[in-house]
């Protein structure tokens, strides 16, 4: 066992183990209409109007909801999509937890509303051909000569979500090349840019595969679209052009990379206009189209208004993106915040940003709506932050948005799945809460934006009953400063079944390692929780941890909580601290789990701590060592473990799920519209 310890004077560390006992209940379904088995659905339109006494469409069965709006209907397994639909309304996709109630809103006016679902950035190559970039592809998600339907096995989980809309779109980060595939540490084919740090490609099939899954147009207007130089974007262009796929943001000359792309539907004319600010100048090759290459187009404020206000001419709605900003920062750069806002000014409805490979805020932006990042769709990544995600649907009408929401996403494994629960809560709190007065609602399993005003939240005075950690439930945020409030990092660390695969059974992200299993003994609240378990005869660590690191700032304040029912002597909760987003840790710290067990109770373990300079990335574990006793056996069982990034003092807002209850103080609470009764989520029973 490697053996950490802290340079003195690097930072300021404070270290409680606390012994709150947390009566273990299982999780149940308060009230006749929130969920007895089966579904319980509260039916309205964009306006948050109850569907009432209406017949609808619940997957291949007819249903009629009550004065309400509300259906019940049998519906059993674990989380999953279903679609809804009821005459003269759009249908809606959406994840659904059977026992759980949920909202669905059905936009009306059907045959004048138009619907667009947009995704993140998109690519199909590198570790999906050699996941451990070992030079081994046997273990690949894709192979050599991967058809069409391989690569549109990738986006299966989320295929209903595209198809979900009358048009869908997402940024087509690669170029499609026929030799996609590079080996680590061999040299670069001729093909590629000789001398950019990062190349990303494609096959071609990967055009095709877009469109079996129901994506209708691609943004090619980032920074990898050049990738392959010249010869690589014409392998891209005819590739989708052979696919019937639209596509906008590059070309051969810089005049083809502004010319829009129109889509008519509906009898409605959608013009798509994309560009970047990463444009390569600095390097030998740009990635941007001139005078004398081809490539993306390149942002510029005069070109980008005067863009917008040519196509507005000839369309009935322009939809604007544009690939800028710094990666892994969840607000856009102040020169993309004002490119946004040239190309809003300027007629655009949507402005629907990228590059960041995070999930940013959504709001309102006049008569028209902002996204500012929407993160990975189907990725590569290796740190944490990447994974959350979600795909945003804007239904439109006279080319305005009267209902926008968020579905969000988990990859795992670097392919995407749709979320509920506390997974889902995450990324709906990064698209409500990110940019301020956004005009948003928390609404399971997403968040909603409806035009106009915003419906108003209910003040709750709150007085914590456990001098503990709290996260809130889903709909509850912090509103005012009484609390230090804080963001759950970890997102999956209730360890539950939260995406709608059925092939996943929970501890999404999670490696548990020999000796680590899920089970409902280990449960503090939900179905299931964590246990490790080591024989007398062992002799390596038995270790619990997210799968990759997560992302933090020096000087940033942070908690790690974990939810103890019974563990033996030596077992630690301990932090790892990394200089870089690759390579080994630097220094960690630790504090003892205290042994033995408080009957039917879970007690709350706590490791405070502030982020060291020169830190980038830290990685939380639960570790049971070897016993140095040949005839004892050792374990440790767990729950709902949290990596919490405190905010400054006097923050507050839909961002923040957790709350420290030190000292039990009485705050003020906001429910959004449709948020359950209990404020707390977890513990489970104060």
């Amino acid at each position: 066992m490697r053996r950490w310890g802290w340079p003195l004077a690097a930072v300021l560390m404070v270290i409680a183990a606390s012994t709150v006992a947390l009566t273990r209940s299982e999780r149940s379904v308060v009230g006749d209409e929130q969920g007895a088995p089966g579904l319980v659905a509260r039916l309205v339109d964009e306006t948050g109007e109850p569907l009432r006494d209406a017949e609808v469409r619940v997957g291949d069965q007819t249903v009629s909801t009550d004065d309400s709006g509300i259906l019940r209907t049998e519906l059993s397994g674990g989380p999953q999509l279903l679609t809804i639909a009821a005459d003269d309304h759009l249908p809606r996709t959406q994840a659904v937890t059977p026992g759980t109630p949920v909202e669905f809103r059905l936009t009306a006016r059907a045959e004048a509303t138009l619907s667009l679902r947009f995704g993140g950035d998109v690519m199909f190559g590198r570790r999906f051909y050699d996941p451990d970039e070992d030079g081994d592809r046997s273990d690949g998600l894709l192979r050599e000569g991967a058809t069409a339907g391989d690569h549109a096995a990738l986006l299966s989980e989320v295929r209903p979500l595209l198809e979900d809309g009358d048009l869908t779109v997402v940024n087509l980060e690669t170029a499609l090349v026929e030799q996609p595939w590079t080996a680590t540490g061999t040299p670069r084919p001729p093909l590629f840019n000789p001398t950019k740090d990062l190349i990303l490609a494609s096959a071609p099939a990967a055009a095709q595969a877009l469109v079996d899954t129901g994506v209708d147009v691609v943004s090619l207007a980032n920074n990898h679209v050049y990738d392959a130089l010249g010869a690589g974007l014409d392998s891209t262009l005819a590739s989708l052009d052979r696919a019937g796929l639209v596509h906008f943001g590059a070309g051969r000359t810089v005049d083809e990379a502004w010319a829009p792309a129109v889509v008519e539907r509906k009898g409605q004319r959608v013009a798509f206009l994309g560009c970047t600010t990463v444009s390569g100048s600095d390097e030998a090759i740009a990635n941007v189209a001139g005078e004398d290459q081809g490539g993306a187009a390149r942002c510029t404020t005069d070109r980008l208004g005067a863009a917008v206000l040519s196509a507005r001419a000839g369309a009935d709605m322009v939809v604007v993106m544009i690939h800028g900003g710094a990666e892994y920062e969840t607000r856009q750069s102040e020169r993309v915040q004002e490119l946004t806002a040239i190309a809003s000014a300027a007629g655009a409805a949507l402005v629907v940003n990228g590059h960041p490979h995070v999930v940013g805020g959504v709001a309102s932006a006049g008569a028209g709506l902002v996204a500012e990042s929407l993160g990975n769709l189907l990725f590569d990544q290796t740190v944490w932050p990447t994974f959350l995600s979600y795909v945003l649907r804007v239904d439109t009408r006279a080319g305005q948005p009267v209902l926008t929401t968020v579905d969000p996403v988990f990859l795992e494994d670097y392919v995407p799945r749709p979320t509920t629960g506390p997974l889902a809560d995450a990324a709906a709190r990064r698209a409500a809460g990110l940019i301020p007065g956004g005009g948003a609602a928390l609404r399971a399993p997403g968040a909603v934006f409806t035009a106009g005003t915003a419906p108003e939240a209910e003040e709750v005075e709150y007085a914590a009953d456990v001098d503990a950690v709290v996260r809130l439930a889903a709909g509850w945020w912090p509103q005012d400063a009484a609390a230090r409030v804080g963001e759950d990092l970890l997102w999956s660390g209730s360890f539950e079944d939260l995406d709608t695969d059925p092939e996943t059974e929970g501890a999404h992200g999670w490696v548990l390692g020999p000796g680590g299993e899920l089970t409902s003994a280990a449960a503090c609240s939900g179905e299931v929780g964590v246990r490790l378990a080591r024989s007398p005869a062992s002799t390596e660590d038995v270790l619990a941890a997210p799968g990759h690191r997560q992302l933090v700032a020096p000087g940033t304040d942070v908690t790690v909580v974990v939810d103890v029912r019974d563990a033996s002597a030596g077992a630690t909760l301990e932090l790892r601290w990394y200089d870089s987003r690759t390579g080994g840790s630097t220094s960690g710290t630790s504090v003892t789990i205290p042994e033995g067990a408080d009957g039917d109770t879970c007690r709350q373990i706590r490791l405070d701590a502030t982020v060291p300079d020169g830190i980038v990335a830290v990685q939380p574990a639960v570790r049971l060592p070897p016993t140095d006793d040949a005839q004892f056996s050792a374990q440790v069982s767990f729950d709902d473990m949290m990596l919490v990034s405190w905010a400054d003092r006097g923050e507050s807002g839909r961002r923040y799920s957790v709350l420290d209850g030190r000292g039990r103080p009485t705050v003020t609470l906001a429910r959004d519209p449709g948020a359950g009764d209990d404020p707390v989520a977890f513990p489970a029973a104060r």
